[in-house]
C-alpha cells in the first residue's frame, strides 16, 4: 500500500512531466483547419491526475480497476 507522501511525490513527478510534455507537444503538433467547429471543454481530471491513478494502481498489485476503486 502506498503512503500519502509517496502518492504526493508520484503526482508531483507526473505533473512536472506533463507540463514539459505539453510544451514539447505544442511545438510539434500539426494544425488541421477543416472548417469544422470543435468544442474545447476542459477535462475533469488533468493528465497528471490520471497518470498518478494508473501508477498507484499498478504499484498496488490490484487485478482490475474495480477492486482498486473499492479498496
Amino acid at each position: 500500500m502506498l503512503t500519502v507522501d509517496e502518492v504526493t511525490e508520484i503526482f508531483y513527478l507526473c505533473d512536472d512531466f506533463s507540463k514539459e510534455f505539453d510544451k514539447s507537444y505544442k511545438k510539434h503538433i500539426l494544425v488541421a483547419d477543416s472548417g469544422k467547429r470543435t468544442r474545447n471543454k476542459p477535462n475533469r481530471l488533468s493528465h497528471s491526475e490520471v497518470m498518478t491513478i494508473l501508477i498507484s494502481f499498478h504499484l498496488g498489485g490490484f487485478r482490475n480497476l474495480k477492486h482498486y476503486y473499492v479498496f
